[in-house]
């Protein structure tokens, strides 16, 4: 994944909701375009971990990042979170569910 021929590479992206199902497969295809990503989850600590590493195994780049994307602080520092790992933040995906 880190040859400079992909189409995402230099580029960082946050998948909220990327833990499971389709938030899950679209940070594994930007990943696998060459998008560093930024896997956001609420409470699903244990998915986003696995996301991050088959990222990983796969040779990409990834970080896990904890946020209630209902709360502006924690976007604010999830968005803080891409930008100091990853020099930017140029891909933003809301894919979160939201429950009331």
């Amino acid at each position: 994944m880190s040859s400079s021929s992909l189409p995402l590479d230099g580029q960082a992206a946050i998948v909220t909701g990327s833990p499971r199902n389709v938030g899950r497969a679209i940070a594994l295809a930007l990943a696998a375009d060459g998008a560093a990503i930024v896997v956001n989850a609420m409470n699903d600590d244990e998915g986003a971990t696995a996301v991050v590493a088959e990222i990983e195994a796969a040779g990409g780049k990834a970080i896990k990042h904890m946020a209630d994307v209902t709360d502006e602080a924690a976007v604010h520092g999830l968005a803080q979170a891409a930008m100091d790992t990853f020099g930017g933040l140029q891909i933003l995906v809301n894919n979160a569910a939201i429950r009331r």
